[in-house]
């Protein structure tokens, strides 16, 4: 019987699947100034950002190969990419307005109340690997629309902070939702993880 999930499989309960552990401590009070120019703050973040990422992506292509003819995950591909994903999880997570200190450069999470966590699993299958720009399709749209409904909240919860100096824990909440399925689905398309990406 194989152990593969189906392309349209949301579920992640798969044997031997590990999942992304993201959260971010709630604060209802928050910063008026720093929200106010987050957009320019976060910009050095950004570039950085942008540069790790195609690193990472190419070390993704390196393990496709590495998976498609071993079966396994190497070790020090997979550290490089999570290394990644950390400071790439506190990045979107401050650029979300979801916390206000502001986030150290590099691997130190810092003061950011950003909790990432995933497990390395050196066994790997080797078919949904091979196929995982098509099995990710349906996790691409839901990303792209949850980034969508992300960028509106937002704005909307920029604007609240800015005029009353809090943030609902609504917006909050469903902001930290939307950065958890991007990292789950950032992780599986560079194959870090053969969980097919939940929302929760």
């Amino acid at each position: 019987m194989s152990d593969f999930p189906p392309p349209g499989d949301f579920s992640g309960t798969y044997p031997g699947t590990f999942s992304v552990t993201y959260d971010v401590v709630y604060s209802e009070t928050r910063n008026r100034l720093t929200n106010a120019f987050r957009m320019i703050l976060i910009i050095p973040h950004l570039i950085l950002a942008n540069v790790w990422r195609s690193f990472a992506q190419v070390l993704g292509l390196l393990q496709w190969f590495t998976v498609l003819f071993s079966g396994k995950r190497n070790n020090g591909i997979w550290s490089l990419q999570n290394d990644f994903m950390g400071y790439a999880t506190r990045v979107s997570s401050y650029g979300s307005l979801l916390f206000d200190s502001y986030p150290p450069f590099g691997l130190d999470p810092g003061a950011t109340g950003v909790t990432y966590h995933l497990d390395y699993q050196e066994s790997a299958n080797r078919l949904t690997n091979a196929l995982r720009l098509i099995w990710a399709i349906p996790a691409m749209v839901v990303t792209i629309a949850l980034a969508i409904a992300g960028a509106c909240v937002t704005l909307v919860s920029w604007f609240g902070i800015l005029f009353t100096g809090r943030q609902s824990r609504g917006m909050f909440d469903f902001l930290v939702k939307v950065n958890r399925y991007s990292t789950r689905a950032n992780a599986y398309l560079m194959l870090m993880t053969d969980t097919y990406p939940v929302y929760e």
